[in-house]
């Protein structure tokens, strides 16, 4: 049972005025069938949850996950400990030293030459579906070419919209950012003994459970077969995480690949750019050139 907290309103800092959220752009409204019939992906990014509180948090659908999976509680996320360069390592699966984002801006990216997973995916397999669900309007910003791309007020409208969609266009590749952690770790401060922050945790779980149980439902229907990878981007220290490079409770984060069958494995050592080409692999897309990790399945 999680425990209970206010939801806070999210507040969007733009990094200068010349670098903002284009919605013209970025939202995408084509509910597109999927076409892979088996193997699926969804990805769910928890922004800015520590290793130790995921651990310490009353977790029981993230439980039920990892019995399944292969999971790490000592994932390198690299340096630049802030989400621009984060979540873009992890989705263009290299380092910042070739996507070129160093902090919260896009400004100077170098996308084009590294692309995101699903543009590499559909350069393989053109008519992949492809969604983006987020209560974070930059996390819409990290990649392209997908089908559907939406933001939201906060976590619980995300949570609807994505079961809502694996119903009616069901795509082979979802991805949804969660948020509101990471608010409260700024409002309140980050930490694995923090009554508010472990219940931030706790009701991202909650809506893990939500839509693990659609998931679950088109597994045993229809056999479909769900690679479901959790991760965060960052942990934190005090209502902080940038420039703590050095601190293993902001740079070593945990990471989560679910997939039906799998026996329970904890890795010791992984890194953040190994999880697109686990995902691409689990999607039948192997060598694919210049990236900076390798599949762990």
């Amino acid at each position: 049972m999680f425990r209970n907290v206010v939801f806070l309103s999210l507040t969007i800092v733009f990094s200068s005025c010349s670098d903002k959220f284009d919605a013209e752009e970025e939202i995408r409204t084509n509910c597109k069938q999927g076409s892979e019939p088996v193997n699926k992906v969804l990805f769910i990014g928890w922004d800015g949850v520590r290793s130790d509180a995921v651990q310490t948090a009353e977790t029981p659908n993230l439980d039920v996950l990892i019995a399944s999976s292969l999971f790490s509680y000592n994932c390198d996320r690299g340096p630049y400990t802030v989400s621009v360069p984060g979540w873009s390592s992890i989705l263009h699966g290299v380092w910042p030293q070739k996507h070129n984002l160093f902090e919260n801006t896009f400004k100077k990216n170098n996308y084009e030459e590294y692309p995101d997973i699903i543009s590499i995916a559909k350069q393989f397999k053109p008519n992949l579906s492809a969604t983006i669900l987020t209560s974070w309007d930059d996390f819409l910003r990290i990649t392209d070419n997908e089908d559907y791309a939406q933001r939201y007020d906060n976590d619980k409208q995300v949570t609807d919209a994505s079961i809502q969609l694996l119903s009616d266009c069901t795509p082979d590749l979802m991805f949804l950012h969660f948020d509101y952690t990471d608010h409260v770790g700024h409002k309140i401060g980050f930490s694995n003994d923090g009554l508010e922050y472990l219940s931030a945790i706790e009701i991202s779980d909650f809506y893990l459970g939500q839509i693990m149980s659609q998931v679950y439902l088109r597994e045993n229907l229809y056999g479909e077969k769900w690679m479901v990878v959790l991760t965060t981007d960052h942990g934190g220290e005090g209502i902080g995480h940038g420039g703590q490079d050095d601190l293993p409770q902001t740079r070593n984060v945990w990471a989560v690949i679910r997939t039906p069958n799998q026996e329970i494995t904890e890795l010791q050592s992984i890194k953040s750019v190994d999880l697109l080409p686990t995902m691409l692999k689990w999607l039948g897309i192997d060598n694919v050139p210049n990236l900076d990790g390798t599949a762990l399945n």
